[in-house]
């Protein structure tokens, strides 16, 4: 009986344990998933997906590894059991180049950061009704029918909204990795 329960309480301690580091490393799997699947809407059951899966496999993981290789590992397979199950009319990308874009990009440690660390300065450049609405449809993962009645705005405001404050910030992003900052 009692190792029956140290066994319960090692594998509840894993689940935590990977449970944590998957809300740690939350916005890089986020961002990752992104770059292979930029469908907004598809993005948020992918992570689900991928939480549920690392959750289940929580036991598999060494402490000690690399908790975003193995992490990463797993959502590119969410993403390709994803634009598996999809129409072939709506796939934006095909399985091989996705499977060639995770081979060849660069080290997520440096690149990544410094892409994020940007995206962040860059955010707070928004206007801040914008910056409030990236935010919430980001980072808090509401539906632009929500932030919109949260906001006393219009959906079709709130998605305009969205897609000109993503230009503004991918633009302001680029510029700053041209100037080398």
């Amino acid at each position: 009986m009692e190792s029956d329960a140290q066994y319960h309480d090692e594998g509840r301690e894993s689940v935590l344990r990977v449970q944590g580091l998957f809300v740690q490393h939350m916005v890089q799997i986020r961002a990752f998933v992104l770059s292979l699947m930029p469908d907004f809407s598809q993005v948020d059951d992918i992570l689900q997906d991928v939480f549920i899966t690392v959750t289940a496999k929580a036991a598999d993981f060494q402490e000690g590894t690399n908790f975003r290789a193995w992490v990463f590992t797993i959502a590119r397979f969410r993403v390709l059991k994803s634009m598996n199950a999809m129409s072939k009319a709506f796939l934006p990308l095909s399985e091989d180049v996705v499977t060639q874009l995770v081979e060849e990009r660069p080290e997520p440690d440096d690149e990544l950061e410094r892409r994020l660390l940007l995206l962040e300065r860059c955010l707070e450049k928004l206007a801040p009704q914008a910056r409030r609405i990236v935010r919430m449809r980001y980072y808090e993962s509401i539906k632009p029918a929500r932030i919109a009645e949260q906001l006393g705005l219009s959906v079709n405001g709130v998605s305009v909204l969205l897609s000109r404050s993503r230009s503004l910030l991918r633009d302001c992003v680029e510029r700053a990795l041209a100037h080398g900052e």
